[in-house]
């Protein structure tokens, strides 16, 4: 930061000298003396009219403008003020730039750190700001830089509740945090005072479904169809209408939703790849009525075993000062793809840790939607400071990397603070 303003110094400097000296140079000219004090009462009343323009766009502040406008007289006064006769014309020996000289050396370093704070950037040059760079993409704004921004953006929103982009971004954050109840109600805000705008409605729908029992029936199926009506291409709002029909059973509904939205992914990209998973899945549904692993199992001539998985939860030694007695602990398995929402999960004391766990059909969240049905699974676990199911601020996790259905020594550390 230091060589940066070193440098716009010697800058400043150098165009200076190319300016000033010029100025001082004494000369003999022959002047009209009034036609002289014109002149500079014309050129006066021009300076003074760029010094108002400045203070008025913000350029110059209200004690930078009175000291030029101050220096601007104590000029003009010199120019006009003379001993010489008044016969109208004179051959006099001036330092015609004298003061111009004065006002030049204090003006322009002014002005151009003015504008450059005013209209540059220059925290950009901090070691902060070069940390956290596209160019170092693991130096990370912590989570209570995050949550402050968070926090500035919903004051600054309390007192301009019109502001639809300034919701939407709201919204965004707290869906990002997994924040779902104050998603929601910010989106709503912005869906409010902005209802053309389809990728609005469908994260709408997105964070009302995980605040409200993590279900896409009613109000977020039509927050899903008014997304569509306004844009039947939008990624978000195909997957969460597929989404929809596969929860509630209707495959060949959720085949077609899906098979539209892989129409319109990247070829080779991760979604891409998500999807041809999915509507393979799906598929075998419809022809056979039974999740992939089971039927490839009796297409071998085998007998499908793996319809559970278990292992053990354990807390960060770290964190045990974070945690009370009477916190519950969450855990719970979720497909490493599509809705969020867990396919069998259970709820024990944080004074049970560390906990060996088995998962299975027995705890399935939704009837229709079981753990079985899936090859591959995410095991995760949560300390719940608030009691709910829902994550919040201050509560603990940890969870797995994907991990096979069957597998029985799957370990789960808690060494996260949702932030």
């Amino acid at each position: 930061m230091m060589v940066f303003w070193i440098v716009v110094a010697l800058l400043i400097g150098a165009a200076l000298l190319f300016v000033v000296p010029p100025l001082l140079v004494r000369r003999s000219v022959p002047v009209d003396s009034h036609a002289q004090d014109r002149l500079d009462i014309s050129l006066h009343k021009e300076y003074l009219a760029e010094l108002e323009n400045d203070l008025r766009i913000g350029v110059l502040s209200a004690e930078q403008y009175d000291q030029a406008k101050a220096e601007l007289e104590r000029r003009l006064l010199e120019d006009v003020s003379g001993d010489g006769e008044d016969n109208g014309k004179q051959v006099a020996v001036k330092q015609t730039g004298r003061g111009t000289a004065v006002f030049v050396a204090i003006a322009i370093p002014l002005l151009a750190v003015t504008l450059y704070i005013q209209l540059g950037n220059p925290d950009a040059m901090s070691p902060e700001a070069r940390n956290a760079s596209p160019e170092n993409p693991h130096a990370q704004a912590t989570p209570e830089q995050v949550m402050a921004m968070i926090h500035s953006l919903a004051q600054r929103l309390e007192k301009n509740p019109d502001d639809a982009e300034g919701w939407a971004i709201l919204g965004r954050s707290y869906l990002a945090l997994e924040q779902y109840p104050e998603a929601s109600a910010a989106l709503e805000r912005a869906t409010d005072l902005v209802q053309s705008d389809a990728q609005l409605y469908a994260d709408y729908a997105d964070a009302y479904a995980m605040a409200h029992g993590e279900s896409l029936d009613g109000k977020p199926m039509q927050l899903i169809h008014k997304a569509l009506d306004l844009d039947p291409d939008n990624h978000k709002a195909l997957w969460l209408a597929g989404t929809a029909a596969y929860e509630s059973g209707n495959y060949k509904d959720a085949l077609l939703t899906w098979k539209r939205l892989q129409s319109l992914l990247p070829p080779d990209s991760p979604a891409q790849e998500t999807m041809a998973t999915n509507i393979k899945e799906v598929q075998s549904l419809i022809d056979g009525n039974a999740p992939p692993l089971m039927q490839a199992n009796k297409d071998n001539g085998a007998v499908a075993t793996a319809t559970n998985i278990s292992g053990t939860v354990s807390l960060d030694p770290s964190l045990q000062s974070r945690v009370a007695p009477d916190d519950v602990v969450f855990i719970f398995a979720r497909a490493p793809s599509g809705p969020r929402m867990p396919l069998a999960a259970l709820r024990i004391g944080v004074s049970e840790l560390p906990y060996t766990f088995s998962l299975d059909d027995s705890q399935a969240v939704m009837p229709q939607r079981k753990i079985s049905d899936f090859p591959e699974v995410i095991v995760g676990a949560r300390i719940s400071k608030s009691g709910a199911a829902m994550p919040a601020s201050g509560d603990l996790q940890g969870s797995s990397d994907v991990v096979a259905l069957g597998s029985r020594d799957v370990r789960i550390v808690i060494d996260t603070v949702v932030p």
